[in-house]
């Protein structure tokens, strides 16, 4: 009877804990503002689609817009909402099918030529896994340049 008790203690601290790590891995952190706080603080007007997705189109560009199956060049800087860039790149290209949520949406927004501001939810990005130098749950950043679109 004793180490049934005992064993019936344990599993529910088990429990407790594991609840408390599982959640507590789900929650921001607190030195990163979030989309909401960023744009606060930066006095930005931005627009918001059904996705959550923010944005500030800084020049439209002109005709073709990227789809999900183009290829596109661009110029941008990738970074945490508490001003720290994670990734930069210079006239590189890619699938737009193979990036983040959050940049397959908003590049279909502007044409050749244009430029973007996106701020991304975590959810539209790397979400609860985080990827290298961005912790899990973090909003994101990113100013980018549209220079083609194939």
């Amino acid at each position: 009877m004793i180490s049934m008790n005992l064993y019936k203690k344990t599993l529910v601290l088990f429990v407790v804990v594991f609840t408390t790590l599982i959640f507590s891995s789900c929650s921001k952190d607190s030195d990163f503002p979030n989309i909401e706080e960023y744009i606060q603080e930066k006095g930005l007007n931005t627009q918001t689609t059904s996705s959550g997705l923010q944005y500030i189109i800084e020049a439209q560009g002109t005709a073709p817009n990227p789809t999900l199956s183009s290829s596109i060049t661009i110029n941008y800087n990738g970074y945490l909402l508490n001003g720290e860039s994670f990734d930069s790149g210079s006239n590189v290209t890619f699938a737009l099918l193979t990036l983040i949520q959050g940049w397959q949406e908003g590049l279909q927004l502007i044409g050749s030529g244009g430029k973007i501001k996106l701020l991304i939810p975590s959810n539209l990005a790397y979400g609860s896994r985080g990827s290298g130098s961005i912790p899990p749950n973090t909003d994101l950043g990113f100013d980018i340049d549209l220079i083609s679109v194939q």
